[in-house]
């Protein structure tokens, strides 16, 4: 029999802005963010298995947003803001063990790019199991036009 083994990739919840010549890694999430990273914390709980490592970029609003799931993250240099798919991957192979789920809470754009990557492989497309769902969600911003994924939900998690 084989292990499973579970890796979730997760940004951290929304941030004060930064201050003119203020330090980024000082920000601390808002009211918004301690609220957002506390539910999510709550569904991570009751619908991911455990046990669990979880590992945190140094950055204050992703420490406030992994302590709402672990009083005790990891603190990992690799997934820093400027942290790259590549760094992502070096450690999620360095940290996975069998039978436990690791926690990866980070930053955009270095977390995405390697959760795709890390899903994807060489594919070219997005793998989605029977009955499940992709959810994006398209916005225009500043004349810009982003994609968003809101939700990837597989079936055996509407039990």
């Amino acid at each position: 029999m084989s292990t499973v083994q579970h890796v979730i990739f997760w940004r951290h919840a929304e941030a004060e802005d930064q201050a003119p010549g203020g330090d980024d890694l000082r920000r601390a999430l808002t009211r918004q963010g301690r609220r957002d990273a506390s539910a999510m914390a709550a569904w991570i709980k009751a619908h991911v298995p455990k046990p669990w490592t979880l590992c945190c970029s140094p950055a204050l609003r992703s420490r406030q947003t992994a302590l709402a799931l672990a009083d005790y993250p990891i603190e990992e240099p690799l997934l820093a803001p400027s942290c790259d798919a590549g760094a992502v991957l070096d450690l999620l192979d360095e940290r996975r063990e069998p039978g436990k789920t690791l926690v990866l809470c980070g930053h955009q754009p270095g977390l995405g790019s390697a959760a795709l990557r890390w899903l994807c492989g060489a594919q070219s497309a997005f793998p989605v199991r029977k009955g499940g769902l992709l959810w994006i969600g398209e916005r225009a911003r500043e004349g810009q036009v982003d994609r968003l994924l809101r939700a990837c939900i597989d079936p055996e998690l509407l039990d």
